[in-house]
């Protein structure tokens, strides 16, 4: 579908970002072509169904893209945390302003979720890099094949600073490619929670001179200030700070360096020994949490009737199209 739209249809997301997104375009049903989808939606099954991945728009993420087009970027990048009640919208806001920035040509840098990295980990190592640390090599390497799909043309752009050294025999040199610290952690899987740290450390000391905007989108921010399930040999608990992971996750989270923007969602949803209603930043951030202590908010509200029925519109229309076209199929 091409053009404006009326209310209640779906229209493609790339011709929406072609035109000036207006507040009277909430509402409307936004479909995301198949290469955007895999990797932005890659934790939602839902997709598979019409094999199609389709965003309502709301009103923060159109306010957010403002704030978004006006940022001066040589000041040090804002942080927006989205927040709201369960079920509002937060993960899908999020997940459009991740499209938003990728069509803009912004390297992204998402965490689909937080939680993920502080519970049900299957394999914990001690880092080589950091006797202190603990790596989390399984969910390493499965960020990286993530970030490589999405930000591959970036990979090839952006060099090495410095010389890196992964085992007696491996390196990657100064000036060598960011793909190739990449490859080093898909490779050699035990090497993934430092090539993670690697890719984050190179990215955010460049991103100030200007070759490429920087967005950090991390959904259920708060996981990386709360408490882990994670237990190390001798079963004491292992805080969110000894997880190589989360450890260089939270410098990104700090606002020390320029060049783009940090979106986050609070979220209860998978957040560990919290209440079911809590929703709050206070409630979910805590008191003291140093990387987040200041922030641009961004509330949702519950959804509203209309939001009901351009859904079942939109759901009786698709349904229909997959119906037909089984049939041609036949």
């Amino acid at each position: 579908m091409t053009g404006l739209v009326e209310k209640g249809k779906a229209v493609d997301i790339q011709t929406r970002h072609s035109t000036n997104q207006r507040w009277n375009h909430a509402r409307n049903s936004c479909s995301v072509p198949a290469p955007g989808f895999l990797f932005i939606f890659c934790s939602f099954s839902q997709i598979k169904t019409f094999n199609e991945a389709c965003l309502m728009v709301r009103k923060p993420a159109l306010e957010l893209f403002t704030y978004l087009k006006s940022s001066n970027f040589a000041h040090p990048a804002v942080r927006y945390v989205i927040y709201g009640e369960k079920g509002t919208g937060k993960t899908m806001t999020l997940c459009h302003v991740v499209h938003y920035c990728t069509r803009q040509g912004w390297l992204v840098l998402h965490i689909p979720d937080a939680h993920l990295w502080v519970k049900n980990c299957r394999e914990l190592i001690q880092s080589s890099y950091n006797k202190e640390r603990l790596d989390q090599p399984l969910q390493a390497s499965f960020w990286l094949k993530n970030f490589k799909t999405s930000n591959e043309r970036f990979l090839k752009e952006i060099k090495t600073q410095k010389k890196y050294v992964w085992g007696k025999r491996e390196s990657t040199e100064e000036g060598r490619p960011l793909g190739e610290v990449v490859e080093q952690g898909l490779a050699r899987v035990r090497n993934a929670s430092d090539a993670v740290g690697v890719v984050l450390k190179e990215i955010k000391q460049q991103c100030h001179l200007g070759s490429f905007r920087l967005l950090v989108a991390v959904d259920g921010v708060n996981a990386l200030w709360g408490r882990t399930t994670l237990k190390k040999e001798d079963k004491s608990p292992v805080s969110p700070e000894e997880l190589s992971l989360v450890y260089n996750l939270r410098k990104m989270m700090m606002n020390n360096w320029s060049g783009g923007a940090i979106v986050t969602t609070l979220s209860q949803t998978g957040s560990l020994f919290k209440p079911s209603s809590a929703y709050l930043p206070q409630e979910l951030l805590g008191k003291v949490s140093p990387g987040l202590f200041l922030f641009f908010p961004f509330t949702l509200g519950n959804k509203q009737k209309s939001w009901f029925g351009n859904c079942v519109h939109f759901r009786v229309a698709a349904f229909a199209l997959w119906i037909t076209y089984s049939f041609i199929l036949l």
